[in-house]
């Protein structure tokens, strides 16, 4: 048996130590009131190098503690709602201004004043001016990521970062006599290429790969390999790697629907193993015997932690009284851009290669660290649950909760009919029920066994993308009569429904089954023909006609629309006759959805649906509105949607959509 030493030298003794110490910090942290992530912090500086020595700074230590950081950034960009970032983007902009120019102006005079030199005066003031989103894994776990207030921190993080480590690198070359135009040039150009490789060249590969590969673990491989791949580059190029994880993310977001089984898979592996690493790794660095070996450094950490947390509550304060965030936001923008880590470690490792920074800087910037990554957390934990709560009972006070029934019949597309199923109920927090009819008698116990298998699929996805179901399985006639039966008895407000694309005879339009739900339920009808992932669609492509919106259940069916759009991270590209346009406008304006809608108005002289067909382009999702025979919707053109969607875009991921209806007496 072989002796144990400290520090831990065996990977397999090692690795089980920094799992146990993630699982226990947090449980004790919260015993006496600390955000969990602030105990793994704690936790590492106890059992770091410079404390207990039980676990030595390691390569295999920073690595894990990289990872973890690319990681919170990769999530940042795939967390974020691309229609509000680009709304509040000039909130983001004034943001990152202000939280860079402020610290960077008074740290630079500060320092000034108590005799360093302009560089290590302008290299310190880029620590403040920087910071790192420790504290938004609990942003993470309290549901408010699309909040506005997180939304501009997020965005105001890129910028203000970005500008610090672009001043890091121009220090650098001044103190090395390399700041000239060629280095001006050469970043510049470097950065345009990168942009277009990022920005252009990675949607295509992207979409690409997601149409052909379903594999979940695959995908997850691909998500991580494109996100580390983007912030070596950006290394590559002189820039910060956090910069390229978060472009990753912002780029792969439209493709990775926040309830899908994918994002499962991101989240939970940053949540439960990187992310941890890397608050470990922050404790780590910190060496508690300078408090006592050098009195000076508690001067010089005081006066950078002021300095900090002054311009980083100013920066926040100018913030919220210009776009009128509530106190709570106020404070969370403040709890996330005061935490001070990566951005600002690279600074203090430059400047003590350079040569124009001592040890004093360096302990300061250590212990800095530390308290800021105790106090910015518990701010965020504390203001983030009031905005957590308040926003939960506007959802209970405004929105009934929808039940989402989904017929199985296929194994081989259910996957894809509850990815429908799931995104629409990130919006609508919904109640998501699978259903299996059996018919056969005769072969009953074969029957259910293939039923059970059916509806343990089902339940198994969505559990794996963080969302529980409501197995059904039912004995019927026929299957039209047992979903019909099954949307009455539990009370179903929307039916998602499978189609194979194949036109039946003249006087049906889908075929047996879809046509008797159809006369049979009065419930709203997703009619769906997915081809591929929905994780490959840019767009949503959507034809209008405009005796659709005399149904009652129009709005209700338009409400879904907008919330899968929005779940998507999809616009709408709205093929509308001009009356359609301006009821539609309207309606949005009730709507609890905002989303991103460009209205295309078909003249009344032309064929509707040709004005439609030329809309599409390649990776859309097509979404028509039908209309059931005998309802005050239906007129004979758009009978005929369906056949013609299926003939012209068979090879496309599209939904029918049938409003939820009231039928004419005969």
């Amino acid at each position: 048996m072989s002796e144990i030493t400290l520090p831990i030298n065996d990977n397999v003794l090692l690795f089980f130590a920094l799992l146990f110490i993630i699982l226990i910090a947090p449980v004790l942290s919260r015993q006496i009131k600390l955000p969990g992530i602030v105990g793994i912090i704690i936790a590492g500086v106890i059992v770091g190098p410079n404390g207990l020595n039980i676990i030595a700074m390691s390569s295999a230590i920073e690595l894990l503690g990289a990872i973890g950081l690319l990681y919170i950034m990769l999530l940042a960009g795939l967390d974020i709602n691309l229609l509000d970032f680009k709304r509040n983007k000039n909130q983001s902009l004034i943001f990152g201004i202000l939280t860079f120019i402020i610290p960077q102006v008074v740290g630079t005079a500060l320092f000034r004043l108590l005799g360093f030199s302009w560089s290590a005066s302008v290299l310190i003031a880029s620590m403040f001016a920087s910071h790192t989103l420790v504290g938004y894994p609990i942003i993470t776990k309290l549901g408010i990521t699309r909040n506005r207030a997180v939304i501009t921190t997020v965005g105001g993080t890129i910028f203000a970062d970005t500008l610090a480590l672009l001043v890091l690198a121009v220090v650098a070359r001044s103190v090395n006599g390399g700041l000239d135009f060629n280095f001006w040039i050469t970043l510049t150009i470097l950065s345009a290429v990168y942009l277009f490789l990022v920005v252009y060249m990675l949607p295509i590969l992207g979409r690409f790969f997601f149409r052909f590969v379903d594999d979940g673990i695959v995908q997850f491989h691909f998500v991580l390999g494109v996100a580390f791949l983007c912030s070596f580059l950006a290394r590559a190029i002189g820039i910060e790697p956090i910069v390229g994880a978060f472009l990753a993310g912002i780029i792969l977001n439209k493709m990775v629907p926040a309830s899908s089984q994918l994002m499962n898979r991101v989240q939970f592996a940053g949540n439960s193993l990187f992310i941890p690493f890397f608050l470990l790794y922050i404790g780590m660095i910190v060496d508690v015997e300078i408090l006592v070996k050098s009195p000076s450094s508690w001067i010089v950490m005081a006066i950078m932690l002021a300095t900090n947390v002054i311009t980083k509550l100013a920066s926040s304060q100018i913030t919220q009284k210009i776009f009128k965030f509530s106190k709570a936001e106020g404070w969370i923008i403040f709890g996330l851009s005061t935490t001070e880590a990566a951005a600002t470690l690279a600074a203090t490792l430059v400047g003590l290669r350079l040569g124009i920074i001592g040890d004093e800087i360096l302990n300061g910037v250590v212990l800095m660290i530390l308290v800021t990554c105790i106090i910015g957390p518990w701010i965020v934990e504390h203001f983030g649950r009031k905005i957590a709560l308040e926003t939960k009972f506007e959802k209970i006070e405004n929105t009934r909760v929808p039940h989402i029934l989904v017929p199985l019949s296929n194994p081989a597309t259910s996957n894809n009919l509850l990815s429908i199923a799931l995104a629409i109920n990130e919006q609508t927090f919904s109640k998501i029920s699978v259903l299996s009819v059996v018919t056969k008698q005769a072969q009953l116990d074969e029957e259910m066994e293939k039923a059970n298998a059916l509806l343990k699929g089902g339940t198994d996805y969505a559990i794996s993308a963080g969302v529980n179901i409501n197995p059904l399985k039912r004995i019927d006639i026929n299957v039209a009569n047992g979903i019909a039966h099954a949307a009455l008895e539990e009370n179903a407000d929307l039916i998602i429904i499978g189609w194979n694309g194949k036109i039946s005879a003249q006087e049906r339009i889908f075929g047996s089954v879809l046509d008797h739900l159809l006369e049979q339920s009065p419930q709203a009808v997703l009619v769906s023909k997915l081809e591929k992932s929905i994780m490959s669609n840019s767009r949503i492509v959507a034809l209008l006609p405009l005796s659709s919106i005399n149904e009652p259940g129009f709005f209700a069916t338009l409400n879904i629309i907008f919330g899968l759009s929005k779940s998507l991270n999809c616009p709408i590209h709205l093929s509308v006759e001009h009356e359609s346009m301006v009821i539609v406008k309207s309606l949005l304006k009730e709507s609890q959805f905002d989303v991103e809608i460009n209205y295309q108005i078909a003249s009344e002289d032309n064929d509707h649906f040709r004005h439609f067909s030329s809309l599409i382009k390649k990776d859309d999702f097509i979404i028509a509105f039908g209309a059931r025979r005998k309802t005050i919707s239906w007129i004979p053109s758009v009978d005929k949607i369906p056949q013609k969607i299926a003939a012209q875009f068979g090879d496309y991921n599209f939904i029918i959509a049938y409003p939820g209806i009231s039928y004419e007496k005969t």
